[in-house]
């Protein structure tokens, strides 16, 4: 073989490491794309309908007006951004595929804020936790294999604590029609 040519024999322990790397590098993405779960579709469409049912009943019960300004929808869930003056509120509702994973996936949302940590939020739900600070405030309460979390205005917990029964209310609903 002429020199400057490629091989796969490499003759220095150097060269085995770079093409022993390279190969690594070019698999961690199959091996990644791979560990990738996918929910049941009816979950997803069960949370969007059950936030779309909180927004009209929003329309009736609520004195202000709220207004959408955004929806979005993950693997899991749907998210709903509603604004009423200098107030925002994020309302989202889950639906996983087992009350183990519901579980899981509260008591790791809980623990995203970097200011304040969760507190337990007893006789509502079969796990509930709230975190209160002066700049927002936001109540997570499974039950079943569902969530409800809603991220409101800080630190007082009246609007956001309303928001999550109007989402149990629908859960309910929900968990009766099974």
């Amino acid at each position: 073989m002429r020199e400057g040519a490629y091989s796969f024999r490499a003759s220095t322990p150097d060269k085995m490491i770079r093409a022993f790397g390279i190969i690594l590098l070019l698999c961690v993405p199959v091996a990644v794309t791979a560990q990738t779960r996918y929910s049941d579709p009816t979950n997803r469409n069960k949370a969007k309908q059950m936030c779309a049912n909180v927004e009209q009943t929003l329309k009736v019960k609520e004195e202000r007006k709220w207004k959408l300004k955004l929806i979005l929808t993950s693997e899991f869930g749907s998210h709903y951004y509603f604004k009423s003056g200098k107030n925002e509120i994020e309302f989202s509702i889950y639906v996983y595929d087992s009350p183990e994973e519901a579980s899981k996936q509260l008591r790791s949302h809980s623990n995203e804020s970097s200011i304040t940590a969760p507190t337990d939020l007893k006789d509502i739900g079969d796990e509930a936790f709230y975190m209160a600070h002066r700049y927002f405030s936001w109540i997570g309460v499974r039950k079943g294999r569902m969530l409800v979390e809603v991220r409101g205005p800080g630190p007082y917990l009246t609007v956001t604590r309303r928001f999550v029964g109007y989402g149990l209310e629908e859960i309910d609903k929900a968990l009766g029609a099974n």
